[in-house]
């Protein structure tokens, strides 16, 4: 009979808590060029309009003055700096110094409630989001909007359309809010080709952004259910 030795059993210990704690897999439809998906405190950028991916992260409390709120690396490199100066309002640099060159803005307006995104690429023509209308039946509101209640009224799937400065439709976005799926959030669309990857990044930023000042501010329905499942309250971004 085979002893094993208590170094073998911590080794398999090990490689089974590795097994056990893997990142979740968001699957990709076809045609889309961007796809996003929150991971606690975290986005992971599955696809950017480049074909490449990243994640986007913040830089955590202990930090010079100045430096931005989070940072889009891919392969351990920096790409893009990106500063949430208020909800859904994200600056992007191409570095992590405000005198590094600045890359696009994302500018949140609000119809009656309801968030629609402008983006302003430095070197190009703005792009408009429409209101993120709620696809599917059932549900209210009907758009991704300041007006819901409770936690349960922000859930469900929403689309917006992507226009360039001309009105003409060049893309469109969704979002997926529900404790159901592979992520709590998953963001994904049709952006134009020239889109920077921190520009991209930076529509993931300021939807998760507005998308915690609308949780903030409703009755979490869940709260204090001691549950621990997929229900769990949620690690804001950009409070």
């Amino acid at each position: 009979m085979q002893v094993r030795s208590p170094i073998a059993f911590v080794a398999l210990f090990a490689w089974a808590g590795c097994r056990l704690v893997q990142h979740p897999t968001v699957p990709i439809e076809p045609g889309v060029n961007f796809a996003a998906h929150r991971e606690h405190d975290r986005i992971v950028v599955d696809r950017l309009p480049d074909g490449t991916g990243g994640v986007i992260a913040p830089l955590g409390w202990f930090h010079l003055g100045g430096a931005p709120t989070f940072v889009l690396t891919r392969d351990g490199e920096t790409t893009a700096g990106l500063w949430l100066t208020a909800p859904a309002t994200v600056q992007v640099r191409t570095g992590r110094s405000r005198s590094a060159g600045v890359v696009a803005a994302v500018e949140p307006s609000w119809d009656d409630n309801a968030i629609w995104l402008t983006l302003r690429p430095a070197d190009g023509a703005p792009l408009r989001t429409t209101t993120f209308e709620r696809t599917g039946a059932g549900g209210s509101p009907a758009v991704l909007s300041r007006i819901a209640q409770t936690t349960v009224d922000v859930r469900g799937t929403y689309r917006a359309a992507v226009r360039d400065g001309q009105g003409h439709e060049v893309g469109w976005l969704r979002v997926k809010i529900s404790p159901y799926q592979e992520s709590p959030r998953i963001y994904d669309g049709v952006l134009p080709p020239e889109v920077a990857p921190g520009a991209a990044g930076a529509i993931a930023v300021a939807l998760c952004s507005e998308i915690d000042w609308i949780e903030s501010h409703t009755l979490d329905v869940n709260r204090g259910t001691g549950s621990g499942g997929p229900l769990q309250q949620s690690v804001p971004m950009g409070r």
